[in-house]
């Protein structure tokens, strides 16, 4: 089971604090205080450049929904336009490839509900 993320950023600073307080100038596995800092450097180094590119996404996200929001009024102009101009308009074959539903093939909207047939009571 991999260990979490914060576990490790923990334990990393954990020993980093604890060998430099209790053991600066000796050697473990084969490695002094500074090589442990900077070997184990790359995976703080990688953590924060994560969260780096999670603000740039962050950011990225936000300038795509004002960009949609921009662009969508610009299509809401031009089916507004195509609606208004002589030989084109609701029932036009462009109005239709817009995605719209042509005012020829629109259902009026009648409904006649009827009972299902006779009522018959059994006494």
């Amino acid at each position: 089971m991999p260990i979490p993320s914060k576990v490790i950023v923990d334990r990393i600073q954990t020993f980093r604090a604890a060998w430099r307080e209790l053991a600066p100038d000796s050697a473990f596995a084969g490695m002094t205080l500074l090589q442990f800092e900077e070997a184990s450097s790359a995976s703080l180094d990688v953590r924060s450049a994560i969260v780096a590119l999670g603000k740039q996404l962050d950011g990225k996200k936000t300038e795509k929904s004002k960009s949609d929001a921009t662009v969508n009024e610009l299509l809401a102009l031009v089916v507004n336009s195509v609606r208004g101009t002589p030989g084109f308009g609701h029932d036009s074959a462009l109005y239709r490839a817009f995605g719209y539903v042509r005012k020829s093939e629109r259902k009026s909207g009648l409904s006649r509900k009827g009972s299902a047939g006779p009522s018959t009571n059994a006494a």
